[in-house]
């Protein structure tokens, strides 16, 4: 080998190692810079620093509330939702958040996700009543929101069974063989139990005596309840929902801090059948210890199977659950509380927006979607998270927040619910509607187009007309503010239109709301 040849090589040699030090230079820095100090790796791990707390809500700092009416559906961040404690005394568990590695630093709780702890949360036992028809319809929203942030919570149904591992009881059960195996009303309740042995779907059954079995659930499933509190430490509460009622969790604590639990309460919105003032179930009803106390003792004085076949054949008769629980309780001497509007029957669209709302804390909707369920829970953390526990949001912050930009501009396909005036085409007129030759020149052109609809609304007082709405032919009034639905799947469409000035001018008036009203 040659001189040349030898340098050659020996420079190819070097060049070789200087190549492999510097790989092994840089797997060492790799190792120390980037991999976990010692500790496998994994995507989820328990944050021992964090609280019990039903769930990682909105991990992401500007993640807002999915819209009630543009029905904008976000991704959820990557969490992990535990299972929240239930009646069976069942702990929460510590909730799971995502992590890059080992070393990372897991960001404290906000306080919305740790709604579970917040002083009182203990003290309210939430029944939520629903059917085996519409179950995995409704409950699984309440599951991932509602019951996030209550400790001790009862569903009731007309079926026992498991959803994920939540027992459902039966609300049925209790009733005696005389009637769940005979009457009529219980048609329904015998096919549910066959269609569940059979593992058929459930759901087919909707609106097949669904009305008519549900008030045998109201007086059983109350009992099952107080009698199960007596299990609970502390429990002072009640609050009972359908699947289809939302609950504001801040506003609610907020509101019971008002009153005695050792005080006899029975607190609804208020419904007249009859002699009997009872508070409307879908509203939701609210109910202190101490009522439940005495509704026990009266039970047990009387005897259970003497009591309940007294109650039984009353349900029998009667309309609704509802009702019979309210006459249960006047037999003890609670009388209702009317309690509207906070606790509210109607949704964010239908609601109308009157002194009677603006400057009251919203606590309870009726009739919403699991949509509108979650976004209102949404609502209420990114709430929590600016003003925290202890204070509460109004009407006014609901219509600011959901409602304002939407009427702000007029609304085709549209329905803003104005029922107050009408004014109908002599062509179309039915037998209530008034004479149309009878009625004032403008409001007869108030039926030819939009335009002449709102100019009508205008020639009326502010206190007579804030909203209107026309298709050909016809033209009504609404003196008080409605959002109301879109009409696009109808065979009739509307167009609906708001009166910016005397909106803004009914705004002006509970600037601020320096007083809210908690009572109703």
């Amino acid at each position: 080998m040659t001189a040349g040849s030898s340098m050659a090589l020996s420079r190819v040699t070097s060049a070789r190692l200087g190549l492999v030090f510097l790989v092994l230079v840089g797997l060492f820095f790799f190792r120390d810079s980037w991999l976990p100090n010692g500790t496998p790796y994994t995507s989820y791990k328990p944050s021992p620093a964090a609280p019990a707390v039903p769930i990682v809500h909105g991990t992401l700092p500007d993640l807002k509330p999915v819209d009630i009416l543009d029905h904008v559906e976000h991704n959820q961040t990557s969490s992990i939702a535990a299972k929240p404690a239930v009646t069976s005394l069942r702990p929460a568990s510590t909730s799971l958040k995502p992590v890059s590695s080992s070393t990372s630093q897991k960001p404290a709780p906000t306080a919305s996700q740790s709604c579970a702890t917040v002083p009182g949360a203990d003290k309210v036992l939430v029944l939520l009543k629903t059917g085996a028809t519409e179950l995995y319809q409704k409950l699984p929203t309440h599951v991932v929101t509602t019951f996030t942030c209550v400790p001790h919570f009862m569903i009731f149904s007309d079926l026992a069974q498991t959803f994920a591992d939540i027992p459902v009881h039966d609300a049925i059960a209790p009733v005696s063989k005389q009637f769940r195996e005979h009457h009529e009303d219980f048609e329904l309740y015998r096919k549910l139990q066959k269609y569940h042995r059979e593992g058929q779907d459930m759901s087919k059954l909707k609106g097949d005596g669904g009305w008519n079995l549900d008030k045998w659930k109201f007086l059983p499933m109350l009992y099952q309840a107080f009698e199960a509190a007596e299990k609970l430490d502390g429990i002072e509460w009640f609050m009972m929902i359908e699947a289809d009622t939302s609950v504001s969790w801040t506003n609610l604590l907020q509101w019971l801090k008002t009153m005695d639990p050792k005080q006899a309460h029975y607190l609804g919105a208020q419904n007249v059948i009859g002699d009997t003032t009872f508070a409307h179930g879908g509203s939701g009803v609210v109910v202190s210890r101490h009522t439940a106390d005495l509704m026990l003792r009266n039970r047990n004085a009387i005897g259970k199977k003497a009591y309940d076949e007294k109650w039984e054949e009353l349900t029998s008769t009667s309309c609704c659950g509802d009702e019979i629980i309210a006459r249960a309780f006047k037999e003890v001497g609670v009388e209702l509380t009317p309690a509207w509007p906070l606790i509210q029957g109607e949704t964010v669209s239908t609601v109308d927006w009157t002194t009677n709302h603006w400057c009251t804390p919203a606590i309870t909707w009726h009739h919403v979607s699991p949509i509108e369920v979650d976004s209102l829970f949404q609502f209420q953390s990114d709430w929590v998270d600016d003003h925290g526990w202890n204070e509460p949001y109004l009407f006014s912050d609901i219509f600011d927040h959901f409602i304002a930009r939407h009427v702000s501009v007029n609304r085709t396909s549209w329905n803003n619910l104005s029922q107050d005036q009408k004014f109908v085409s002599a062509a179309l007129a039915q037998a209530d509607d008034k004479d149309f030759y009878g009625l004032e020149e403008y409001e007869q052109k108030s039926i030819d187009s939009a335009e002449a609809c709102a100019a009508a609304c205008m020639e009326k007082n502010e206190w007579e007309c804030v909203q209107w709405m026309f298709m050909p032919g016809r033209c009504h009034l609404g003196k008080d503010m409605r959002f109301g639905k879109s009409d696009d799947r109808e065979d009739e469409h509307w167009t609906s239109g708001w009166v910016q000035s005397r909106l803004q001018k009914f705004r002006d008036r509970f600037e601020g709301c320096k007083k809210v009203k908690w009572h109703g």
